[in-house]
């Protein structure tokens, strides 16, 4: 762990420290001699590989590829059939039917059935598996085998994200497994199978057996490399082979510079923001939060720290979805109507423009180098209009345990994976306050939750559009949480890895269809 505690930062402060992240990235050596695999590089290991129970995003890379949902997630966010070829919605949006895909098999063998789909989904459903997740599938009632292969969902309500989350946000697993084995050994049926896990890498095997048929790949390697510039540094020398959504901003124009790499640039749905802690102390004041919103100047955060990468919004539904509320303009940058609301919510300034704080609160964030600057910049923003800040930064395995637990004022993270406006009831419904969901700042508001029921229930988007509209202006005036952007996606890999693309939310699926368009001889990772 290490502490940052920084002194009240003068006026110019924050411009020093975004000009810190102006700095070009210097050309290194071309990408080295690789086998066939490819080695991609993540800030931290995963967290728990039972699909049930893993809620961190490098546990989600791996059952991306480990494993299939029922439904498929396509790079342009639609769905379609995977294990599940074909469903009908039936009752009025009361019951889904699935028809499933014949001749499948897990990696140990067994053949994949509707059993399995029972058993992922009912040992959630009756509390066998505790887990943030079953929020995601509250009107879910049962799940039952009509046939061995096809199975019926039975919903107590309609529910317009069903199919959304029928993805490897709950990939299927063997009838009978424990989160305990599957976290040891997970067992899938997906492109690639696992075969080893160690403290800096897990390492994931070609299927021979696909159904979708066998990768072009041999092996994936996913490793833990903590820091971004040596991150920037592997790319390089070739010891790694894909970084997606883990470099620094700065070294993108080197690396699109370089012939020899190859950078993938693309809207996402990866939302960044800041979880705030509302059960107590000046958070639990809507003006506070407010003015915290009004004294940060997230445009320039994107301009200068991110490059650019990124776009400025008040809801985490991403521009251009159909749920995306395009009437909702940023709240702007404005220090002196951050400093009125402070002065009316009874925290006044004691000194002025002086280094004594109106307060001051604890801001948590991982050790990640972009995450540490950009938390720094906040804490100078904040400054400006009297609210002094302590970063804590912790390696991301103790700083998310934190989050998950509730200890913290402040934090920052980004939210992935953005694909149904779903995500309010599971971060924000009264309901959804942990381990139930991701409600860990304690927000509450009956009108908000109803609009979100509203909202869940239709099948079709366009009845749904209304209710989360509405949600959207409660969110914007509340302040829940702060909305600091929507990120692109950016990928950087070798010239000569080709069939790379980009999902919406940075997942890896596409290293189901990747391949070398060299010899590959050597061996790297």
């Amino acid at each position: 762990m290490s502490i940052i505690v920084a002194k009240q930062p003068s006026a110019r402060g924050w411009l020093a420290l975004l000009a810190a992240a102006a700095v070009a990235a210097c050309a290194g050596p071309a990408a080295g001699p690789r086998a066939n695999e490819v080695v991609v590089a993540f800030e931290t290991p995963p967290i728990h590989l039972d699909p049930r129970v893993g809620t961190d995003q490098s546990s989600a890379r791996v059952f991306e590829l480990v494993h299939n949902g029922l439904v498929e997630k396509r790079p342009n966010g639609d769905l379609g059939p995977e294990l599940a070829e074909s469903w009908e919605i039936l009752d009025g949006g009361l019951r889904y039917r699935f028809r499933l895909r014949p001749g499948v098999r897990f990696h140990d063998g067994r053949p994949f059935s509707a059993d399995d789909v029972v058993w992922t989904f009912q040992s959630m459903l009756d509390g066998t598996v505790v887990t943030p997740k079953r929020g995601a599938f509250d009107p879910l009632e049962r799940v039952v085998a009509v046939a061995p292969l096809v199975v019926d969902f039975h919903m107590r309500q309609p529910y317009g994200a069903m199919l959304v989350n029928l993805t490897t946000y709950l990939g299927i697993i063997p009838a009978g497994a424990d989160p305990d084995t599957m976290n040891d050994h997970p067992v899938g049926t997906g492109a690639f199978r696992f075969v080893s896990r160690g403290p800096d890498r897990t390492v994931l095997a070609a299927n021979d057996e696909a159904w979708q048929g066998r990768p072009a790949l041999d092996r994936v390697v996913l490793k833990q490399v903590p820091d971004a510039t040596v991150r920037e540094l592997e790319l390089r020398k070739g010891s790694t082979h894909l970084v997606v959504n883990g470099l620094p901003p700065d070294t993108i124009a080197g690396f699109r510079a370089d012939p020899q790499f190859r950078v993938v640039v693309d809207p996402g749905s990866n939302w960044q923001y800041l979880g705030l802690n509302l059960r107590a102390g000046p958070l639990a004041d809507v003006a506070v939060r407010r003015a915290i919103l009004r004294a940060i100047d997230r445009e320039r955060i994107v301009a200068s720290l991110w490059q650019g990468l990124g776009i400025v919004g008040e809801s985490p539904i991403p521009p251009g979805h159909w749920a995306h509320d395009e009437s909702l303009a940023p709240v702007p940058y404005d220090p002196p109507a951050a400093r009125a609301l402070l002065d009316g919510a009874g925290f006044p300034d004691p000194d002025g423009d002086g280094p004594a704080s109106r307060f001051t609160l604890t801001y948590k964030t991982s050790t990640d180098q972009t995450a540490v600057l950009q938390a720094q910049v906040i804490q100078s923003m904040l400054a400006a209009v009297g609210i002094g800040i302590e970063i804590r930064s912790y390696e991301f395995a103790t700083f998310y345990d934190d989050v998950k637990r509730g200890n913290y004022q402040i934090f920052s993270l980004t939210q992935t994976g953005i694909v149904d406006p779903e995500i309010f009831a599971l971060m924000l419904h009264s309901k959804s306050v942990p381990p139930g969901g991701f409600n860990r700042g304690g927000y509450g508001n009956p009108a908000f939750d109803r609009l979100l029921e509203l909202g869940a229930a239709p099948v079709a988007a366009g009845d749904r559009r209304p209710f989360y509209l509405e949600a959207q202006q409660i969110f914007a005036d509340e302040v829940p949480l702060v909305s600091l952007l929507s990120k692109m996606n950016v990928a950087v890999m070798p010239a000569a890895l080709a069939g790379y693309e980009n999902y919406l939310s940075g997942e890896l699926y596409s290293l189901r269809r990747a391949r070398w368009l060299e010899p590959v001889p050597g061996a790297g990772g």
